[in-house]
């Protein structure tokens, strides 16, 4: 019982990280957009 109920709130846990870390993926990815298009041009 309490192995399952460790499971998922790990499960949770890395949930909220991964979505932490993508949220800061896309602002990175957004900066160097921004940072590549005059080379492009």
């Amino acid at each position: 019982m309490t192995r399952g109920k460790q499971k998922i709130e790990a499960q949770k846990r890395n949930a909220e990280k991964n979505q932490k870390a993508k949220g800061s993926q896309f602002e990175a990815r957004a900066v160097a957009l921004k940072v590549t298009c005059p080379i492009c041009k």
